[in-house]
């Protein structure tokens, strides 16, 4: 997994690569627009994203929905990705952010 690198997208293309890739893995399957991707929390969320080769294989987002209260949320492997611990490894990262932010709960909604 080394030459996998864990980070927020920097820029608004790799946003725009990172929606992209949370709609196809979470979105698309299940017959939702694109347009159903954003929430309220959209803006104020931490957003993070698995990299290899230039290219998203994997991505999770947080957000607080209190000042006590994180949640994870939108959290994807590429499948063929899938089975190496990159999922863990993007759980522990968000959950770190949350205990940095003063969390007192994490939820991941499924």
């Amino acid at each position: 997994m080394n030459d996998i690198e864990f980070r927020a997208p920097l820029n608004s293309k790799e946003f725009k690569e990172y929606d992209l890739f949370r709609w196809k893995i979470l979105r698309k399957p299940i017959g939702k627009e694109i347009n159903s991707l954003k929430d309220r929390y959209e803006e104020s969320s931490f957003h993070l994203i698995g990299i290899k080769d230039e290219i998203i294989i994997g991505c999770g987002r947080l957000h607080f929905n209190n000042k006590d209260e994180a949640q994870i949320r939108y959290m994807a492997v590429e499948e063929r990705y899938q089975g190496r611990g990159i999922g863990k490894k993007i759980l522990e990262l968000l959950e770190k952010n949350a205990k940095k932010n003063n969390a007192k709960k994490n939820y991941l909604k499924c």
